[in-house]
This record gives structure tokens, C-alpha cells and sequence, in this order.
């Protein structure tokens, strides 16, 4: 059974072992809600199955969904298990990875969920009493996603309503809390001055470091050019390390996926 102190190498390998047998029993699991999907009237539509593990015990959550009338006969089949945490419950998510070919797999915590609720539900009137918080971010979210980790094995990943930071530890990514898109904004904002006054810092520098032909250059370059003059002034090697040595480190911002660093 899948617990909150479990080692990620734990998580995987009994996850494994329930996908597998889950795989095999797929053409059940779509037998159970096949005639319903048949005589469908409107579409999509979804059918929820729950399935207890034989051999580990975890509680599967079996979604079995149709997205229109032409793919009756070609049904999305996904699953996740709950788990508890001390912040309330989170889930494991098996996602198949087309580049590999293999299953990978995520955990979404208690604390993941408790902040899309109130950074995303609540403000957006969508939050209800007694609403499966899990279900509605699985329904709405459950893209085919592989987050690109840094060197420090953290991730930022883009969803359909907001941005889900998080840390990849070995073959496990981690999905720890959920930002929503308005809190992005003030974030990109303040990035954005923040830049600014590190441009500022910059031309102070290479004004104050460069040598004075190529300070002529360089502004010249600024002044409604793209380029300064030809040909550019040669530095010499030691110049460019004197240059580069302590040269002020400028935050990037990338809005398609919200990752804040800074530049090399």
C-alpha cells in the first residue's frame, strides 16, 4: 500500500506492479461500461471504476471516456491510486510515455491539491461542498506531459489551468504545489522590473570594464542600431575574462512555462 514515507524506488516498483496487472484486466474494465458508451447520446462521457489491488492493496481509480461519437471503438483508458499525507490526500499517476515507450510515473501530493483548490477552484466560483477535488484536476489536466527537470532535478510544468512546480527524484516526478496563472502574472511583473534595473547594472559594468574603443561600440550599438559600427573593435582574451569575471547575473523569465532562473 502506497504511503506517504515511502522512498520513491518503493513508489515505482509497486506502481509497476499494479499498472501491469491493470493493463491486463483494460479489455474488462471497458466490457463493464462498453454498452453504455454504445447507446450514448451525448458526448464525451466518462465512467469512473473503483479496483482494489490483490496484490498491494492501493485503490485504483479506473476512468474509462469517450470524447465523441467516432472513437467508440478507441476509448481513452487512464487510472491514478490515492494515497493519504498529513495535508489530506494525494495521488499516484502512471502516464505512458510515447518517446520511451514505457510507463512513467507521478506523485501528487496533499499539499498540491490543497493549494489548487483554493489558488484555483475558490477564486474561479468552480469549488463546490463535498466536490473530488482529484477528479476535477485529473478530468481537466490529464495531458500527456514530461517535465524537463534542471540540473537540481526540479521541473516547472504547464497545465491547463495554472503552473505545477516540482522535483524529480529518481524515476519519480514529484509534483509538490500548483500556482495559479494570476499569481504568474505578478511574478513576470516583478521579474520584469527586476530586469531593468539589472539592464541598468549591465551598462554600468561593460562601461566601466570595457576598453574605450569598444565602450564607443557598444553604445553606438544601443542608439537605434541593431549592430554598432564595422568592424567591431577586437577584445583580447584577457580583456573578455576581465570582462566576464564579475559580470552581474540577470533573472530570466520564460512565460510558456513560468520558470524563473537566472542567466550563465
Amino acid at each position: 500500500m502506497f504511503l506517504d514515507t515511502m522512498s520513491p524506488e518503493a513508489i515505482v516498483k509497486e506502481a509497476r506492479r499494479d499498472t501491469t496487472a491493470i493493463l491486463n484486466k483494460r479489455d474488462f474494465f471497458i466490457n463493464m461500461h462498453r454498452r453504455e458508451i454504445l447507446f450514448a447520446k451525448k458526448f464525451p462521457v466518462s465512467f469512473q471504476i473503483e479496483w482494489k489491488s490483490p496484490l498491494t492493496h492501493n485503490q485504483w481509480h479506473i476512468i474509462i471516456a469517450c470524447n465523441n461519437k467516432k472513437e467508440r471503438e478507441n476509448l481513452d483508458v487512464y487510472y491514478y491510486s490515492t494515497y493519504e499525507t498529513y495535508r489530506g490526500a494525494g495521488i499516484i499517476f502512471p502516464v505512458y510515455n510515447m518517446r520511451t515507450e514505457e510507463l512513467v510515473f507521478s506523485r501528487y501530493t496533499g499539499h498540491f491539491f490543497s493549494r489548487y483548490r483554493t489558488r484555483h477552484l475558490v477564486p474561479n466560483n468552480l469549488y463546490t461542498p463535498g466536490m473530488d477535488v482529484i477528479r476535477h484536476y485529473v478530468d481537466h489536466n490529464s495531458s500527456y506531459f514530461y517535465p524537463q527537470t534542471d540540473a537540481e532535478k526540479r521541473f516547472t510544468c504547464c497545465l491547463t489551468d495554472g503552473i505545477a512546480l516540482g522535483i524529480c527524484e529518481k524515476g519519480l516526478d514529484t509534483f509538490r504545489t500548483f500556482i495559479s496563472h494570476d499569481m504568474l502574472f505578478k511574478i513576470q511583473e516583478r521579474v520584469l522590473h527586476s530586469s531593468i534595473e539589472h539592464q541598468r547594472l549591465l551598462d554600468d559594468f561593460i562601461n566601466d570594464k570595457l576598453p574605450a574603443s569598444y565602450q564607443e561600440y557598444n553604445l553606438q550599438g544601443r542608439v537605434g542600431r541593431v549592430a554598432g559600427p564595422e568592424p567591431a573593435p577586437k577584445l583580447s582574451l584577457d580583456d573578455v575574462k576581465d570582462l566576464l569575471k564579475n559580470k552581474p547575473r540577470i533573472p530570466l523569465f520564460s512565460p510558456p512555462c513560468g520558470k524563473i532562473e537566472l542567466e550563465d
